[in-house]
């Protein structure tokens, strides 16, 4: 489950952010680029789409991890904590 800061244009991205006043960890996989800004659908609790800001997310080395972190979203079971703890808190 490696990680990287974002440099490239990545696949998948995660990152978290605030809802209802609790931290939610976010997979986002990105869609496109438009207007010099990335636009994805992201993977939570909520599921929402959600415009990904691509200044500090934390890219997602491989497509086989993201795919088992959605896996574990849409089960309804938390990412490990490990991970949770290096990525950045993105306000909306």
């Amino acid at each position: 489950m490696a990680a990287n800061k974002v440099e490239l244009s990545p696949r998948y991205v995660a990152f978290r952010t605030m809802q209802n006043w609790v931290e939610v960890a976010v997979i986002a996989r990105i869609e496109s680029h438009r207007s010099g800004r990335v636009w994805g659908y992201w993977f939570s609790k909520h599921t929402p789409e959600v415009e990904v800001p691509v200044g500090r997310v934390v890219a997602l080395v491989s497509d086989k991890d993201a795919d088992e972190f959605i896996r574990l979203i849409r089960g309804g079971r938390e990412l490990p904590a490990e991970f949770v703890q290096r990525l950045h808190v993105i306000a909306d």
